[in-house]
């Protein structure tokens, strides 16, 4: 119990410094929160001025078909975002514009549209293209299919029950308004069933990992893996804090009274690694709450994953700065040292986002060199459980790198560490 009283004074005193230093509190806490807050927060702005689509093509529109099918088609291509449409009364008009480059295409809906629908008959819409822009074509042939998909069903469902009922004889007694009644019935239910069917599709596409989990993607995927790289980079800022201070303590002696005194040598390391380990742990606390709250950004399904990781990358960072205090001579060595190995690395692993792709999932040896540095193996840990709901479970193997990785740097500092 002596013991674990002794460490956690240690650890007090260790975080009532840190409290103590602004300039620290400051590069840890807060410009984390800002970076981390500017770069989410201009990428969403990005993705919500993305979701307005902006006009891709001019098309003149001829529709000389007085029918339902040529009106309700020519309302369609109308209500295309991506389509700046411009109405014609005749043909000519329209290929006019064609002629001066001022519009891509003219769409002509045929007189006999309706017509040979109703009959079910073959029909064609006609699409008359810039020969400047050939790009145009394909864009505005896919698009016309994807319009005519739903009147041509709606032709074929009309068609079908105009067959079975004349077939049937229900109708041979029938007046023309009662006809025109029918008509318009049937016209009803088949366009009801065909809006039902825009707004709950029978086939859904959706993104999920292999335990079912639906996983983020887009956007917000990207945001996540700045978070997660935000978060890794700044807790290995520690390192140099870490390394600072027992630099500090050893150059003015303290380290040698605190051996002098009644205080195990473990209680005194535990303690500084312990309080240097709670830093980190408040980082990622703030920003997850600040990103989840401001921005919307993903925690996952398993919170027991976030906390385990987090004490674990922590232990990594305070490791690491224990090690680095054993190879420095001074105090500013130790600051500019730390500083210099939380860029590399975090360049190295990919904690400093240039890309949309985790280093552990590009291509080349890049990817395969990342997994030798921490921040590499913690960001992919992080991306699993934020972005893609992962378990604990399922971010083990990043975890038991990441646990080696402790056990070395502790190894290597306990044979070369000197209180004097």
């Amino acid at each position: 119990m002596k013991n674990i009283r002794y460490t956690l004074a240690v650890a007090w005193k260790e975080i009532q410094v840190f409290i103590r230093d602004r300039g620290a509190m400051a590069l840890l806490l807060l410009f984390p929160i800002l970076l981390s807050s500017v770069q989410g927060g201009a990428n969403l702005a990005l993705a919500a001025e993305g979701e307005t689509p902006s006009i891709l093509l001019h098309v003149g529109l001829v529709n000389e078909d007085s029918g339902t099918f040529g009106r309700e088609v020519a309302k369609a291509i109308q209500s295309i975002d991506v389509l700046a449409v411009e109405t014609f009364t005749q043909e000519h008009e329209a290929e006019g514009k064609v002629a001066k480059g001022e519009t891509a295409a003219v769409i002509l809906i045929p007189a006999d549209f309706s017509e040979k629908i109703n009959a079910y008959t073959p029909v064609a819409i006609e699409v008359i293209v810039d020969p400047a822009q050939p790009e145009s074509v394909s864009i505005i042939t896919g698009i016309m299919n994807q319009v005519v998909d739903e009147v041509t069903i709606w032709g074929e469902v009309q068609y079908g029950i105009r067959s079975v009922l004349d077939n049937s004889g229900l109708l041979d007694d029938a007046t023309p308004q009662q006809m025109a009644a029918i008509g318009a019935q049937n016209l009803g239910v088949i366009m009801t069933r065909l809006n039902e069917m825009r707004r709950n599709p029978a086939i859904e596409v959706i993104s999920e990992d292999l335990q079912g989990n639906v996983a983020e993607g887009g956007i917000m995927a990207y945001v996540s893996y700045v978070y997660a790289a935000y978060i890794v980079l700044f807790i290995f800022f520690v390192v140099g804090m870490c390394a600072e201070s027992i630099q500090d303590e050893r150059e003015m002696g303290t380290l040698r009274r605190l051996v002098a005194a009644p205080i195990p040598r473990g209680a005194v390391i535990g303690g500084k690694m312990l309080g240097y380990m709670l830093i980190p742990c408040l980082q990622a606390v703030l920003l997850f709450t600040i990103g989840k709250l401001a921005f919307g950004i993903p925690l996952g399904q398993s919170p027991a994953g976030l906390i385990v990781l987090t004490i674990v990358v922590a232990g990594v960072s305070t490791s690491l700065g224990l090690l680095l205090a054993t190879l420095v001579k001074s105090k500013k060595q130790a600051g500019d040292m730390g500083t210099l190995l939380g860029f590399v690395l975090g360049f190295a692993g990919g904690a400093i986002p240039i890309a949309q792709l985790l280093m552990t999932r590009m291509e080349g040896p890049m990817s395969v060199l990342s997994r030798i540095v921490p921040h590499a193996n913690a960001i992919e840990a992080y991306y699993k459980l934020i972005a893609e709901n992962a378990s604990l479970m399922d971010i083990l193997p990043e975890i038991g790198i990441l646990v080696g990785m402790i056990l070395v740097f502790l190894l290597v500092a306990a044979r070369r560490f000197k209180f004097t």
